[in-house]
C-alpha cells in the first residue's frame, strides 16, 4: 500500500530525491510498515535536509469506518507543537509594534489580578511569570483527561491566583506548563483586534501558504481530519474535550508542516521573525532555561546533545489517539517529523528516520556503552556513605539511596523503583540506564546534586524521616479549603497513615517528612507543609509540587 502525495511546489525536490536516493527511501518505508495497514489508525511521516523535502507519505487509515486513508493532505491535532505559532504571533505583533514586550499584561488582561510585581510580556515569552501551572491545579480540581475544558475554564483558574510562585522574571516555570501560552493567545487578540483563531490564519498561515492549517475548536468543521483513536483491545474514538487555544488544538497536515519546518532555512523579513522562535528563554544574558528535557527556546522545543552532536532539538504532542514528534539535529539541517492518530508516542520511528540519515555523523552509540567508562571500584564502606533519605523541599520530592548486593542504587519511593548507580569518583555517579541518556548524581556531605542533558541541577537535601503514630498524626487532621479554587479536602487517620479525601479526587496518603512536612505519590499534592497559629495549633497548609508553590488550604473545621 504504497502511497505517495506531493505539492507541485515540493515535486522537484522529492523526486529527486526518490531517483538517486531509492534505498534510503525503502529504510524509511520498512521503519515505517508496521502502520501500512488499511484497516487501522496510522501516521504520516516527513523528512527534510538542508531546506529541502525529502520524504512525505501517509500510512494506515484516517478513519476506520470510512477507511479514508491517511495521506500527507490528511489533519492531525499537534498538541505541544501549537506553541510556536502562539509565540510566533506575539513576535510578529512586537515586530508590527502593536506591542511591546516590556507592556503589563494587565494592559491588555485588566481582569487579572495586580499581583505583587507586574507580569511583563517578556516574562511570558520567557517562560518566568510566576504563574500557576495548570495542570496540577486541574487534578486538585478533580478535572479529568476527558472532562470538557474550555478557554474560558482556563482562564478562571489563571485570575483566581492570588499569589504568584515566584516574582516574575526571577526563576522558570514548570517546563510543561501551559499557562502563559494561554494568556499569550488573548493578548494577541486584543493587541490585534481579530480572534486568535483568524489572526493566525491571516498573519501566519497564510503568508506561509499553510492552507490546510488552523486552530480550531470546532472539529465537526474540518474536513480531511484523521480521528482519534484509543487502541486497546479494541479500537474506539476517542474525543478531545480540551477546548484551549494556543497550547494545543492545531490541526495541520503533514504537507504544511514541511513546509512549516522548511520556512527555517528561508530568507525575508518573515523567516528573520520565525528564526527568532531558535533564541532560548533566559531570565537574563548568562541565565538559560536547562531543564532535564533541555534548554528551552521560545518556540517551547528543546535542544540538548543527542550521541555526540552538539545540538539536537525536539518536542511532542500527545493528545488522546493523536501524537506528532520532531527531531530537528540543526548542525546537520537535518528534521524529520511524524503525525498520527494512532495513540502512542511517535519519537522511535521519528529517530529512526533520523539515523538512517545521519547514521555516519554521530560519535556515540545508540547505546551507552558502560565497558568503555572508567568506573571506580568502591567498597560497601564508602558506599554506604551516601546512604539515606534525601528531600527536594522546593518540589516535594524524596528519593532513597541505598547499598544493595554491592551497588549504589537509586530509589523512587512513590514507585518502588531503583536505578544502579555507577561510581564515576567517591562522589560522583552515573544512573546505569538504557539508552543515550547520561544521567549523573554528585554527593556531598549533606545533599545531593542530579542533573541530566547538561541540564540545571536539582538538590535533594539528606534528611531523616520522622515516624508517627496515629495519636502524632491528630494534630494534622480536619477539613481544609481554598477558596480561591473552591475546594476542600479532608484529613483523617487510617491505620497510622494520613489520608485526605476530596469527592472528586479520591483518598491520597501521606507520609511524614520533617516535622509538618508531608509527601505522597500524586503529582498534584507531591509535597505539602502544615502551618500553625500562635498557640502552635495547624491552622492550615501549603501545596508545593511542580509548578505550584505555596498555594494555600485554611483549616475551616475540625473531625
Amino acid at each position: 500500500m504504497k502511497r505517495i502525495y506531493l505539492l507541485g511546489l515540493i515535486v522537484f525536490t522529492y523526486q529527486s530525491f526518490s531517483q538517486n536516493n531509492t534505498l534510503l527511501e525503502q529504510k524509511f518505508d520498512s521503519i515505517l510498515s508496521q502502520w501500512d495497514d488499511a484497516t487501522k489508525p496510522g501516521l504520516t511521516a516527513g523528512v527534510i535536509k538542508n531546506g529541502k523535502l525529502l520524504y512525505l507519505k501517509g500510512f494506515g487509515v484516517a478513519d476506520i469506518e470510512s477507511k479514508e486513508l491517511i495521506t500527507p493532505k490528511t489533519k492531525f491535532q499537534v498538541d505541544d507543537l501549537a506553541k510556536q505559532f502562539t509565540v510566533l504571533g506575539i513576535l510578529l505583533l512586537e515586530h508590527q509594534g502593536k506591542l511591546s514586550f516590556e507592556d503589563d499584561i494587565r494592559n491588555y488582561l485588566p481582569e487579572l489580578p495586580q499581583h505583587q510585581a507586574p507580569i511583563k510580556i517578556k516574562h511570558l515569552l520567557n517562560h518566568s511569570s510566576g504563574l500557576y501551572t495548570l495542570d496540577p491545579i486541574k487534578e486538585l480540581m478533580g478535572i479529568r483527561n476527558n472532562d470538557l475544558f474550555t478557554q474560558e475554564d482556563a482562564l478562571k483558574i489563571i485570575r483566581s491566583q492570588k499569589q504568584l510562585n515566584y516574582l516574575p522574571g526571577t526563576a522558570f516555570s514548570y517546563h510543561r506548563s501551559d499557562t502563559e501560552i494561554i494568556l499569550m493567545v488573548e493578548i494577541i487578540s486584543k493587541a490585534s483586534g481579530k480572534s486568535f483563531i483568524e489572526y493566525a490564519k491571516d498573519e501566519i498561515f497564510k503568508p506561509l501558504e499553510m492552507l490546510n492549517t488552523s486552530f480550531n475548536i470546532d472539529r465537526k468543521m474540518l474536513p480531511s481530519l484523521a480521528k482519534s483513536y484509543t487502541i486497546a483491545e479494541d479500537i474506539s474514538y476517542n474525543p478531545i474535550n480540551d477546548l484551549t487555544l494556543g497550547a494545543t488544538n492545531l490541526y495541520t497536515t503533514g504537507e504544511d508542516l514541511a513546509k512549516w519546518f522548511q520556512a527555517f532555512y528561508k530568507d525575508g523579513a518573515l523567516f528573520k521573525i520565525i528564526q527568532q522562535l531558535d533564541k532560548y528563554v533566559s531570565l537574563d544574558a548568562s541565565k538559560v532555561y536547562a531543564s532535564t528535557w533541555g534548554k528551552m527556546t521560545l518556540g517551547r522545543y528543546f535542544d540538548h546533545p543527542e550521541r555526540g552532536l552538539d545540538k539536537m532539538s525536539w518536542q511532542y504532542g500527545l493528545k488522546g489517539g493523536y501524537a506528532c514528534n520532531l527531531f530537528r539535529f540543526q548542525s546537520h539541517n537535518f528534521i524529520s517529523f511524524v503525525l498520527g492518530n494512532n495513540n502512542r508516542y511517535n519519537g522511535m520511528p521519528t529517530m529512526q528516520m533520523a539515523y538512517q540519515v545521519l547514521e555516519t555523523e554521530f560519535t556515540e552509540p545508540v547505546e551507552i556503552d558502560y565497558s568503555k567508562i572508567a568506573f571506580k571500584s568502591l567498597s560497601n564502606k564508602k558506599l554506604k556513605n551516601h546512604e539515606g533519605i534525601y528531600w527536594d523541599k522546593t518540589n516535594g520530592i524524596v528519593r532513597e539511596i541505598s547499598v544493595k548486593n554491592d551497588s549504589l542504587r537509586y530509589i523512587r519511593l512513590e514507585s518502588n523503583r531503583e536505578t544502579p548507580l555507577l561510581a564515576l569518583s567517591n562522589q560522583k555517579f552515573q544512573f546505569y540506564v538504557s539508552g543515550d541518556t547520561e544521567i549523573f548524581i554528585t554527593f556531598y556531605d549533606d545533599h545531593f546534586l542530579l542533573s541530566s542533558l547538561g541540564s540545571d541541577a536539582s538538590r535533594y537535601d539528606k534528611i531523616d524521616p520522622i515516624q508517627m503514630d496515629s495519636k502524632a498524626l491528630e494534630d494534622y487532621t480536619g477539613i481544609f479549603y481554598n477558596e480561591a479554587l473552591n475546594i476542600s479536602y479532608t484529613f483523617s487517620v487510617e491505620d497510622d497513615i494520613l489520608i485526605a479525601t476530596n469527592f472528586k479526587t479520591g483518598a491520597t496518603s501521606f507520609y511524614p517528612i520533617l516535622n509538618d512536612h508531608f509527601r505522597s505519590n500524586t503529582y498534584m499534592l507531591s509535597g505539602i507543609n502544615f502551618t500553625r497559629n500562635s498557640n502552635n495549633k495547624v491552622d492550615g497548609f501549603s501545596i508545593n509540587t511542580d509548578g505550584v508553590k505555596d498555594l494555600r488550604f485554611k483549616k475551616m473545621l475540625p473531625l
